[in-house]
């Protein structure tokens, strides 16, 4: 066992992950001992408007930088990245600025049952912005491959949530402290970036207009191409939980959050953590013009290994401590967690290798990709309105469905790098010919 394990840190992406997966331990670690008193100090239907305040933000979130964030890890020169970075950063306040402007003049959360909460649902966007402005930095960070400063930054907002909603939690203010925590959690992550990269932002900031005129034309197609597919993953991720707070209640919703609360654990550890690791990686050896399609079969087997060990582990976990841990009144999100493991799982494994879209910047194939997923979570709903199906029905609707399409994702994926293959192959014989 020691062997392999010294055989596994010897591979580059194992490596990286390991660095990644450390800090999003401490991080997870944190928000799971806060957790249990959350749950305790909040209601379930309190719970329920976070989850549809998160929905919304993270859908949000694929746009508020126009995907020039995404980007950031292809330039070669550090001049073009800097114009990037402004660009992107420049796009975020203007779009958190507009969204804030729609939430104050607009009759928005009556339109979505949550009217109680115009007073302050504003709040969702200053959280946009803070969050928008740290997706851009990470972006930076992994550029450089500075997984420590990615770790540091991620602790930081993790650690600002959990406590933000535990004060709020303490001073029983409602549901605006999980919405205040929430946002604190933001604005802690992007502080610890900015101060980390100070002087490259002050570089950025003196982008020229001709500067930024050019890389606009040259990364046309990320606004343009590459948010209509971001967004339509991150409205197949979070209409679920819409959907079973408008065709249950608030409360399915709330038990639904904290379900996903506890497996986005180790799917950030993990998945998320490969796909940032996986994207840089990948965007060097596209670069260099190495073989993608091997670089993804050990990613997916080392993945599996891991995710097959976690998510059964929690399977296995859940029913025996989970009323001690989290109190009465939530035994409904066990259930919840054993439903959405399979769901989970297959994320885990596979979300990772969908980085390949940018670097190969085949748009046009990750959004045919996102639209037939989005069609079968579309599909599971649908199904399970018409036939009355119960909370738990509806659920295993969408986990199955859910698998399925990102299945089909990771097909798309691998004949993306199929192609790219094709091409460098091409150009490598082409050149033998010459030199012949």
């Amino acid at each position: 066992m020691k062997k392999w394990l010294q055989k596994q840190m010897k591979h580059r992406f194992i490596r990286a992950l390991s660095v990644l997966v450390a800090g999003s331990a401490v991080s997870s670690i944190i928000l799971l001992c806060i957790t249990p008193v959350l749950t305790r100090l909040y209601t379930p239907e309190d719970f329920g408007v976070l989850s549809i305040f998160t929905s919304i933000l993270y859908v949000l979130m694929i746009i508020v930088s126009l995907r020039y964030e995404a980007a950031l890890v292809l330039p070669k020169e550090k001049k073009a990245a800097l114009a990037l970075l402004f660009i992107a950063n420049a796009s975020t306040f203007i779009v958190a600025g507009i969204v804030i402007l729609l939430l104050v003049t607009t009759p928005f959360t009556t339109w979505i049952g949550i009217g109680e909460t115009h007073s302050f649902f504003w709040i969702l966007g200053l959280s946009l912005l803070f969050v928008g402005i740290f997706q851009s930095m990470n972006n930076w960070a992994l550029r450089y491959e500075q997984y420590d400063v990615i770790n540091r930054a991620k602790i930081s907002m993790n650690t600002g949530q959990g406590f933000g909603q535990l004060v709020f939690g303490f001073l029983n203010i409602g549901v605006i402290g999980l919405l205040l925590g929430e946002m604190l959690g933001r604005l802690t992550g992007m502080i610890q970036y900015v101060r980390y990269y100070k002087k490259d932002l002050q570089q950025a900031n003196h982008t020229t207009f001709h500067q930024a005129k050019e890389i606009l034309v040259r990364y046309k197609k990320f606004p343009l191409i590459s948010s209509i597919s971001n967004v339509i993953y991150s409205v197949a991720v979070n209409l679920p939980a819409l959907f079973l707070a408008a065709y249950f209640d608030v409360a399915t919703a709330g038990f639904y959050y904290l379900a996903q609360k506890i497996l986005t654990v180790p799917e950030n550890l993990v998945g998320f953590s490969a796909t940032q690791v996986y994207l840089s990686q990948a965007a060097k050896m596209m670069q260099e013009g190495q073989d993608l399609k091997k670089h993804c079969l050990e990613t997916v087997k080392h993945l599996f290994i891991i995710a097959f060990v976690i998510i059964a582990s929690i399977d296995i976990l859940a029913p025996i401590g989970f009323t001690f841990f989290f109190g009465h009144g939530w035994d409904t999100t066990v259930t919840f967690i054993q439903i959405l493991s399979l769901m989970y799982f297959t994320k885990m494994v596979l979300q990772p290798i969908n980085g390949v879209f940018q670097v190969c910047e085949a748009f046009y194939m990750q959004i045919t990709a996102e639209s037939i997923r989005l069609v079968f979570i579309i599909l599971a709903l649908f199904f399970a309105s018409t036939h009355k199906m119960t909370h738990f029905e509806a659920l295993w609707m969408i986990s199955i469905m859910t698998t399925l399409g990102y299945i089909v994702c990771a097909i798309f994926a691998w004949q993306v790098m199929n192609k790219a293959g094709d091409k460098r192959d091409n150009v490598i014989n082409n050149s033998e010919q010459r030199e012949i």
